[in-house]
């Protein structure tokens, strides 16, 4: 990776149990979902099309509000910039 290219952090949740999961933006038009567990699982980092990625992480978001409530979620937290 080019020591130009950075991370940038799209939108976020972490369900009640704990799980965060987040989605980036590459600066090269790459995106990616993050999947952190908790313990014993160690965290997960896919590339996506942009497209791609913001279904996967709005699905993934969606299928954790049907099984609880989000303790955190960028939506209502951050003020622009956020999915």
């Amino acid at each position: 990776m080019s020591a130009g290219m950075q991370w940038d952090l799209r939108g976020q949740f972490e369900a009640a149990d704990g799980d965060r999961i987040g989605l980036f933006a590459l600066d090269n038009n790459h995106w990616a979902v993050s999947w952190a567990y908790g313990a014993p699982h160690g965290p997960q980092l896919v590339s996506y099309d942009p497209e791609r990625a913001q279904e996967v992480f709005e699905a993934t978001r969606s299928r954790y509000e049907g099984q609880g409530a989000l303790r955190y979620d960028s939506r209502t937290a951050w003020q622009h910039g956020s999915l």
